[in-house]
Parts: C-alpha cells; sequence; structure tokens
C-alpha cells in the first residue's frame, strides 16, 4: 500500500513538473494568446436612418505576427466576422485592402501586419428612431503566425448612435486611407493555360511603366505560389507567366489581384482585381533578349553608364555646332588667367541645366504626365526659339554682328569686356539643350532608370551625365598642358569662326525642318519670313555696331517686323491644327503590331522623332540601305515607323515599358512573344545580325 502511494507521489509530481515544463516551454502558445488586438471601430460617430456607413475591424498586430487575406496562398486561414445586428441593419462584405506577401521557408502567404482596418458597409433601415442607439455584435475569427500558428477569437460589440445628421467620428480618416488602399474596379484579362506545360498566361493591357508586377491568386491552389512570376512587355501591354497546379482546369474561372509598383498612384502604381475563364493554348515564356538593361542595376551602375553616355554625347552631331564655340573659348584664352573660369562656368552651366531639367522631368511627371528624354523638343515654341538663337549664332559666327555673354546689354565695339565665367556658363546651358535630341550608347537605359527612380536617385543620374558631357573641356582648362596640340591664336581663328557657321547654319535648318512637321504652312510661313527679316536686321546691327551706318532707325523697324512676324507666327501656331498625320502603310499603332504578330509575322518597330538627329543618321546610314531593306523583305518582316515627333501617349507608354525615356528605340517582335531590343547607334551589321537571329 505505501509501495503504491509512493509510486501515485512520484507520479502527480512527474506530472506537475512536466505541466510546469510545458507552461514554461518557448514554443507553447499557452504563455500568450493575444498576439493581435481586435476592436470594432466606425467612421460615423452618429448616422442617419437609411444610410450606409463604414464600421471596422481593426487589427493591431504584435512585431513578426501577421493575419490572413481573403486568399491565403500556401497556408492559413482568413480573417472572419458573424455579425449580430438589430432587425432591418444590413452588413456587407469584408472590404479587403492589398495585402503583403509573407515568406516562410519555400511557403508564401498573402496577409496584413501592424496596423490593419477590415471596412464592412453597415446599412441602417430607413424606419430607425431618430435620437435611438443599436448595438453591433461580431464574432470575430482569425489566425496569427510567426514562426508559429495561433488561433484566435473576440466577441466585439459597438454602439451606432441614430441621429438627424450625420457626424463623423476621430476614425473617419483611417477608413478614407484604407479604402483608398482597396482595389475597387476589375481590369480587363484574357487568360490561357497550358496543362503539358504547367504554365498560365495573364495578359494585361499597357497601364504605364511597370517597375515590378505582382500576382495575388485568389483561387485556391491554383498556382505554385513560391515559383516565380515572369512579366513579358507585348505589343499593346504585358503579360505575366505563372506555374500552374494540377488542380486548375480548361475552364476553370483564374480569381485574384494584380499589383503594379505596390500600388503606389505617386510612382505610377496600381491595383486591379480580375476574374477570367482560363483558355487552353500552347504556352512558351519568352526568352528574354540580350540586352543592356539596367532596371534591376544599382544606382552607382546606371550612374557609370549615364557618365559614358555624356562622354560619347560630345561626338554626336548635335552638340558638335555648341562644342566648337567651346574650342574657339580655350583657343583664345590659352595661356591667360581666364582659362579657368571657361572651363569652371562650362561645368557650371551644364550641371545647373541638367539639374534643372530632371527637375522639370520630375515635376511634369508627378502630375500624371509621360514624357521623356528630349520632351522640350516636342513644343513648337521651344524649336523655334533654339532656331532663333542658332540663325543669331550663324550670324554672329560670319561677321554679322558681335555680342558678348555679359551682364546687361550688348556692349559696342572694341569697349566691350567679356565674362568668360558667364560666356562658358551659357554655353553650357545651351549645349545641353541642344544635345537632347541625341542619345549616345548606354543613355538610353541608364535614363528609363533615373525616371523611374526616386527623386534623388533622378538628379544624381542626370548629374553623371552632365559630369561626363563636360569633363573632357575641363580637363582641358584644369590642366593646360593638354592643349598644346592646338595652334596659337591668330587669323585663322576668324576662318575658323566663319567656317564654324556653317555647322550653326545646318543646325538651324534642321530646326527649322522639325517645325514644319509640327505647326500648320501659314504659322511656317510667318516664323520663316520673321527669321529672314531677323537676319536682315542683325546685319544692320552689325553696321551699327561697326560706325558704317548712323541709322538707328532702319535696324529698329526691321526688328520690330521680326517680332511683329515671329510672335505672329508664334501665336498661330497655338491655334492653328497641327497639320495632320496620314497614315502610312508603315505607320505604327499597337493593332498592326498585334495583327502581324498573329499572322506569324515578325514586327520590326523604329521608334522615332524629326528632332531626333540619331534617328535620322541611322535611317540614311543604315534602316533605308538597299541591304537592309531587301533583308526586311526577303524574311517577311513588317517594318513600322512610330514617330514621337508631337506628342504621343501610345509611344511614350511603350518607350517606357522598355526602360527608355527617349527615342531612338528599335525593337523585333516575335510571334512567341519575344522582344529584342537594338542599340541606340545601329550599324548594318548589327541589324542584319538580328534580323538573321530572328528567323532561327
Amino acid at each position: 500500500m505505501m509501495e503504491s502511494s509512493l509510486l501515485f507521489r512520484i507520479f502527480f509530481i512527474f506530472i506537475f513538473l512536466f505541466g510546469i515544463q510545458i507552461q514554461a516551454a518557448p514554443w507553447a502558445p499557452k504563455t500568450k494568446s493575444n498576439f493581435v488586438k481586435a476592436e470594432l471601430i466606425s467612421s460615423m460617430a452618429e448616422a442617419t436612418p437609411g444610410s450606409t456607413i463604414e464600421v471596422g475591424l481593426k487589427l493591431t498586430h504584435d512585431p513578426h505576427w501577421h493575419t490572413y487575406w481573403r486568399a491565403t496562398g500556401d497556408s492559413g486561414l482568413p480573417t472572419e466576422i458573424q455579425w449580430t445586428l438589430p432587425d432591418g441593419w444590413k452588413a456587407g462584405d469584408i472590404q479587403w485592402p492589398i495585402p503583403k506577401v509573407f515568406k516562410l521557408g519555400t511557403l508564401i502567404n498573402y496577409g496584413y501586419d501592424g496596423e490593419i482596418l477590415l471596412p464592412v458597409k453597415i446599412t441602417i433601415p430607413a424606419n430607425q428612431p431618430l435620437d435611438s442607439s443599436a448595438s453591433l455584435k461580431a464574432e470575430v475569427s482569425w489566425l496569427m503566425c510567426a514562426e508559429q500558428c495561433v488561433p484566435g477569437r473576440a466577441s466585439l460589440s459597438l454602439d451606432i448612435k441614430v441621429g438627424p445628421k450625420p457626424v463623423s467620428s476621430a476614425a473617419y480618416g483611417i477608413f478614407q486611407e484604407t479604402l483608398r488602399n482597396v482595389p475597387s474596379d476589375s481590369i480587363p484579362v484574357t487568360a490561357k493555360i497550358d496543362h503539358t506545360k504547367k504554365l498560365i498566361e495573364l495578359s494585361f493591357p499597357d497601364r504605364g511603366a511597370l517597375e515590378n508586377v505582382y500576382i495575388f491568386a485568389q483561387t485556391a491552389d491554383s498556382i505554385s505560389y513560391g515559383a516565380p512570376q515572369e512579366v513579358v512587355p507585348t505589343a499593346n501591354g504585358f503579360s505575366v507567366f505563372l506555374h500552374a497546379t494540377e488542380f486548375i482546369n480548361t475552364g476553370d474561372t483564374f480569381e485574384g489581384l494584380i499589383l503594379v509598383n505596390d500600388g503606389k498612384e505617386s510612382q505610377g502604381g496600381w491595383a486591379k482585381n480580375f476574374s477570367v475563364p482560363l483558355k487552353e493554348a500552347s504556352l512558351t515564356i519568352p526568352v528574354k533578349s540580350e540586352q543592356l538593361n539596367l532596371s534591376q542595376s544599382s544606382l552607382l551602375v546606371s550612374a557609370f553608364f549615364a557618365f559614358l553616355g555624356g562622354l560619347i554625347l560630345n561626338l554626336m552631331p548635335c552638340v558638335f555646332p555648341v562644342l566648337s564655340l567651346k574650342i574657339i573659348g580655350i583657343v583664345e584664352n590659352r595661356g591667360t588667367k581666364n582659362l579657368l573660369p571657361h572651363g569652371f562656368g562650362f561645368l557650371t552651366g551644364i550641371l545647373l541645366t541638367m539639374l534643372a531639367l530632371s527637375s522639370l522631368l520630375i515635376a511634369v511627371k508627378s502630375t500624371g504626365a509621360m514624357i521623356g528624354w528630349g520632351f522640350q523638343l516636342q513644343s513648337p515654341f521651344f524649336v523655334c526659339a533654339l532656331a532663333a538663337l542658332f540663325i543669331a549664332l550663324s550670324a554672329n559666327l560670319l561677321g554679322f554682328f558681335e555680342f558678348s555673354f555679359t551682364p546687361g546689354v550688348l556692349e559696342v565695339g572694341a569697349a566691350k569686356k567679356r565674362s568668360p565665367f558667364l560666356e562658358s556658363f551659357l554655353t553650357g546651358v545651351l549645349a545641353v539643350f541642344v544635345a537632347s535630341p541625341c542619345t549616345a550608347p548606354f543613355m538610353g537605359a541608364a535614363l528609363g532608370y533615373a525616371l523611374s527612380a526616386s527623386y534623388i536617385e533622378t538628379l544624381f543620374i542626370f548629374l553623371a551625365l552632365g559630369l561626363g558631357m563636360a569633363l573632357p573641356w575641363s580637363l582641358l582648362t584644369v590642366f593646360p598642358c593638354l592643349t598644346r596640340w592646338l595652334p596659337k591664336p591668330g587669323q585663322w581663328m576668324n576662318t575658323l569662326k566663319k567656317w564654324m557657321a556653317l555647322p550653326m547654319g545646318l543646325t538651324a535648318l534642321w530646326l527649322l525642318w522639325v517645325l514644319s512637321q509640327q505647326i500648320s504652312i501659314l504659322a511656317f510661313s510667318c516664323i520663316f519670313a520673321g527669321f529672314l527679316l531677323c537676319c536682315a536686321a542683325l546685319y544692320f546691327y552689325g553696321k551699327f555696331q561697326f560706325g558704317k551706318l548712323s541709322a538707328k532707325s532702319v535696324a529698329a523697324v526691321l526688328a520690330a517686323a521680326t517680332l511683329f512676324l515671329v510672335g505672329g507666327g508664334l501665336t498661330l501656331s497655338a491655334i492653328s491644327p497641327v497639320p495632320e498625320t496620314h497614315q502610312r502603310t508603315d505607320s505604327w499603332s499597337p493593332q498592326k503590331v498585334d495583327d502581324a504578330l498573329k499572322q506569324g509575322k515578325r514586327v520590326f518597330v523604329d521608334f522615332t522623332a524629326s528632332w531626333c538627329l540619331t534617328c535620322q543618321a541611322n535611317k540614311l546610314a543604315v534602316l533605308r540601305t538597299s541591304e537592309v531593306q531587301k533583308a526586311f523583305k526577303d524574311n517577311e518582316f513588317v517594318v513600322l515607323e512610330a514617330d514621337w515627333t508631337n506628342y504621343d501617349e501610345r509611344i511614350t507608354k511603350v518607350l517606357e515599358h522598355f526602360g527608355r525615356s527617349g527615342v531612338p528605340l528599335y525593337v523585333i517582335y516575335e510571334p512567341n512573344g519575344s522582344t529584342e531590343i537594338l542599340p541606340e547607334l545601329l550599324t548594318q551589321e548589327i541589324v542584319l545580325k538580328a534580323i538573321k537571329k530572328s528567323m532561327n
């Protein structure tokens, strides 16, 4: 008996100690069950009969804990609310905000952490008495998880006052912020499934720039949640490839939520629901083109390529006329104390203008507009002003008149004193604006990254571009020994100036040609006549400067006539219609690309603009040569031209799809959905190789 009593005592002590061990174990959930705090709140402190108000379940999670969305991913249970309401009161479904992705090993879950509000619409009956109060009761259940999962429950209640006027509660702002984060509408989508390869392709229409895209699958067990989601640009938008499971079949409805750029509107983001039946098809994930793509690269890599692009810009035809002025300035001031201010002024002018231009780009894009590099040349006003400046520079280099970039008015004759810093500063400003028609190698991808990055990153990349552009000329002024190869100043400089008037004049003619593509014939005729009179006015002004003409009235009359005609032309360009662009058989449209691809044809699209010198050079030297044209024809390519001379939002969206901010852009579309981007500077060998590659 004593032996059994002893055994009983030992057993009791063992059970007691084991119970203590369970309670003390770090993995035991019994130490705490309120990892998530739940409460009911209302958007209205007082509601009116017959109205609908928002009541919400507010969940506050402990650090590292989360609850689940309506679709949970690999595991979990969604939060549920069971309402007990007064007679006539009705509750809607939970309005689910955009969820987050939680990863635990290979498992992917969808849910919420921190503080989250799950709104529900409550409808009050019209016969609810005034100055009454109703009690809403809810049985709430959820699953809360960290490294362990614990079920949670709560019995909650909330009293709602009913009166003659609605009165917002202190929580009204929280509801408004949450509801902006609830996807309320759907997006059209087509969906295909390939059972053999276990692939689903969702095709969406073009919705702007894409930095990151994620699909939250709502149809249970439909996809492998942890598998990568491949995003591929298409002619009219983009496709997302998902890895399917054996539990979803042709004809099933696939539901989900697409999240772009984290849903942040300030970054061009959005979130839309979709529901679509799956159609059977043979699918292949397109192989990504072997091309420079900086969208996933670091800021420093993008800045480095922008710097290289700036260096190469100095060799581009659009910048050469302005840099000729810089060469003359260096030669004139070599061996003097003015050389260093020349270099510093040029560097400062370029960097400050880059900062101003990038800030303007950011400001315009923040309004929702879609623009890119060289956007200012889409304005006939800017092109007209730039043409006038180049005409004036040409007349100056030809010796028609003299001027200096000094503070105040133009100074006459040899008495004028030049400011080397200001002259070079304004030359740097001009260099940036005339460089915008050109896109050097490496620039396209770098600037595409810049315009989709944060404000500070965008400024940093544009500064790197400006530094690359200014560096060679700044080095010549900091280290004068590098200028020994230049001849000494002499009479040859006057001859050189006259020769430099040739590229300046050609640039002015090119700008006038661009202007003729942008405005009506009547407006262009007025402006062209005004420019002719402007040249005459500068000539007579020069005669007055050199003391060969005393009649100021001649110059004054010509200047007035010039201002009248140019001003009249600009006014007409603002109110008269832009000349209609007749659709040619080779003009681009998203529909033409789609139609060609459906017929199994390959498509080459030239994204170009009249003001883009790089584009025009590529046309003359490569694209319009007989060899390349024959290769396109022999291989049954559909060749299309997307003209961005005047703003076209559709073209801007495609440029941003491919991580570019401006033209040129050359894209080859394959019927299987893959694409290839060619370099900004083309050669026949590059294009012919790409055509041959696409056939393999």
